[in-house]
């Protein structure tokens, strides 16, 4: 996203707005505690859908709070488009500010034409498919092991699989010549959100009734679309930032306020996402008390619980019901990925 030297002041404070409640997101999102992330995700809610409606069963590290994100995700998309897409997702922030870096260093930037990109987006679709059909037959967060937005959030952790990393990697190599490709080409979020933005019942009209043409919107839209083309905008890959409102010349701008409708249903969304993170945390905070100089935490191993509460391994598999030869080193958290029916409340109740 490159501004155009012809924006006003006011949008360029309002560009710089957008900016920082997005790296406001993305610092938040990064240092969540490693068993939260999988609970506030989304995209969680639609795997575990899979499950839930089958056998009444949260697919393993997913939570009612993950319906409750999805809920709030798809229904201010249907009101509005994907503003999570465009103020939001930690992943589209990323690869957005590394493009408009890019610009600004010259790199030279792939445009494709609009046949093209209708064949490059159909991989989405077919992904978020095979995402819901292997999801629904070993009912298991199967994508994590090639997840880039997973990856990202988890850098500095030991969680993240070889192959999510290898994608993460390719796709921020990527959006040095070309805008949000992960977003526009591979994302199965918004293979779903992209075609609800397209009948939500807010539209992104053209950024001014008097349009001359000057190209200021196109300069600063980050998935590459051109508002000034048609009366509305039709495309899917729209986020509903808002910039191109922003950016239309102040005696030409209209009275249409994307831009501050935008923010608000952000906030709002931020606000459950911070809400539903918050009971979680909440919960690893105030853990399990087992002895008095040892709390069990969601973290915690199994050969920690034993050290920590003066327990031997083979009282505390006899207690959990695991094997004699189960990995001593295996988190509370991660036993559920093993035995589904021993998620993380019910080894927190075992162990009360």
């Amino acid at each position: 996203m490159r501004p155009s030297r012809s924006l006003s002041a006011k949008s360029r404070q309002e560009i710089l707005i957008r900016r920082i409640f997005q790296i406001a997101v993305f610092l938040g999102a990064m240092f969540l505690p490693v068993g939260i992330f999988h609970m506030i995700c989304p995209f969680g809610g639609i795997a575990t859908l899979t499950r839930l409606l089958s056998q009444g069963l949260y697919i393993n590290k997913t939570s009612f709070s993950n319906l409750v994100l999805l809920a709030s995700v798809v229904l201010t998309t249907i009101i509005a488009g994907p503003v999570f897409c465009g103020w939001l997702c930690p992943l589209g922030s990323i690869q957005e500010w590394i493009n408009s870096l890019a610009q600004k260093m010259r790199i030279p930037q792939v445009k494709l034409s609009k046949k093209v990109e209708r064949f490059a987006s159909l991989p989405k679709y077919a992904l978020l498919l095979l995402i819901l059909y292997t999801t629904a037959r070993s009912f298991n967060l199967v994508f994590i092991n090639a997840d880039p937005y997973y990856a990202l959030m988890h850098l500095f952790s030991n969680e993240v699989a070889p192959l999510a990393l290898m994608i993460l990697i390719f796709t921020l190599v990527a959006s040095l010549f070309i805008q949000r490709p992960w977003c526009r080409f591979l994302c199965p979020l918004g293979a779903i959100l992209g075609p609800l933005g397209r009948v939500s019942i807010l539209k992104i009209h053209r950024p001014s009734k008097t349009c001359i043409s000057c190209g200021c919107c196109k300069n600063v839209c980050p998935v590459g679309l051109d508002p000034s083309e048609k009366e509305h905008v039709e495309s899917s890959r729209c986020i509903r930032c808002g910039l191109c409102e922003t950016s239309c010349p102040p005696k030409l701008r209209n009275t249409r306020h994307t831009f501050t409708l935008s923010l608000i249903i952000a906030l709002m969304v931020f606000s459950v996402s911070f809400f539903t993170a918050h009971d979680k945390i909440s919960e690893i905070q105030s853990p399990t008390q087992s002895s008095q100089t040892f709390t069990v935490k969601m973290q915690s191993t199994l050969l920690q619980v034993a050290e920590g509460t003066n327990s031997s391994l083979s009282s505390l598999y006899t207690l959990l019901g695991l094997p004699s030869d189960y990995d001593a080193n295996t988190q509370l958290v991660d036993i559920e990925d093993d035995y589904e029916d021993k998620t993380w409340s019910w080894v927190q109740a075992q162990l009360l």
